[in-house]
């Protein structure tokens, strides 16, 4: 049986499908070799659309992207699942106001997560919907306690920039809620041009890494992998 790990927030711009494609592109190839795909399910589609400019037409990608509808996925799941080892979900992150938890839209695909992985950046505007998206996914987490796979709900820092007033209050506010018992990681990915620039299909996880950026998503993804395995 596959594991589920979905990557989502209603604010765009916090680096949620570029995280979608590290993480792939790296666990997909040594030293970890994980027999994977990514579920674009975003309404965009950035992944799919990355992924068709990077590969020449006889180059065989690492991991292959399918671009599916929240009901296309629900129809495959079961083929999905007999296929791959792990499933990557890149969700569309709109919330509905007026909805609650059980009602919304990313629902439907969280209830086949075993993971969700929220990145948040800092910026008020950033910290607010994103405490907005946690707020309804950890209510969806009580719904699912007593399932066979509950769901695991982990933060994380994304595009962190030292020395920065609004990071310094994002950590500060990231203390709180761990405090509060909810799980963020340690490492934080820090705002590097090396991760703006991450395609689909090369991984940067390098153990021996001299180069900055490629040692902190290292670092990262090992913090990551640990948390899979501790299931």
């Amino acid at each position: 049986m596959s594991k589920i790990i979905a990557f989502g927030n209603q604010k765009g711009g916090v680096g949620k499908s570029t995280v979608v494609a590290m993480t792939a592109s790296a666990l997909s190839q040594a030293p970890f070799d994980i027999r994977l795909c990514v579920v674009d399910c975003d309404k965009q589609k950035s992944l799919v659309e990355a992924r068709s400019f990077e590969l020449e037409e006889d180059e065989t990608p690492p991991y292959p992207i399918l671009a599916l509808t929240v009901e296309e996925f629900q129809n495959q799941i079961h083929e999905l699942d007999k296929a791959y080892d792990l499933i990557l979900l890149d969700t569309a992150g709109r919330l509905d106001n007026n909805k609650s938890a059980a009602e919304q839209e990313i629902t439907k695909l969280l209830l086949y997560a075993d993971y969700l992985f929220i990145p948040f950046r800092a910026g008020s505007f950033n910290l607010e919907a994103s405490l907005e998206y946690l707020k309804v996914t950890l209510e969806l987490q009580t719904l699912r306690k007593d399932k066979p796979r509950p769901l695991q709900v982990w933060g994380f820092v994304n595009m962190y920039k030292d020395r920065s007033k609004t990071n310094a209050f994002l950590v500060s506010e990231i203390d709180q809620l761990r405090n509060q018992g909810i799980a963020f990681m340690l490492c934080r990915l820090r705002n590097y041009t090396l991760f703006e620039e991450a395609d689909t299909v090369t991984s940067l996880y390098d153990v021996n890494a001299s180069n900055k950026a490629k040692l902190n998503f290292t670092v990262w993804l090992n913090e990551l992998v640990k948390i899979l395995k501790n299931d």
